[in-house]
């Protein structure tokens, strides 16, 4: 088992911390955030395993905003 286990909280933080340092690649609007954000965790939840906030939702986040919103 992993010394350090990352919970929801370090997710978004990674996520605001990304938005934060590089503003320019968040040219999106609220509601396209929160409706990917939906996804991916339902997405994550529906898998049946343990989900991983980091992997499962703040590093397809940060895909997600690289590749622009047109593109899951």
């Amino acid at each position: 088992m992993p010394e350090y286990e990352p919970r929801l909280a370090d997710a978004f933080w990674d996520l605001r911390d990304d938005a934060y340092d590089h503003p320019e690649r968040w040219q999106v609007s609220a509601s396209d955030i929160f409706q990917r954000l939906a996804e991916l965790v339902e997405t994550a939840e529906d898998s049946g395993g343990l989900i991983d906030w980091r992997r499962d939702v703040a590093e397809s986040m940060l895909r997600w905003r690289s590749a622009g919103t047109n593109n899951p």
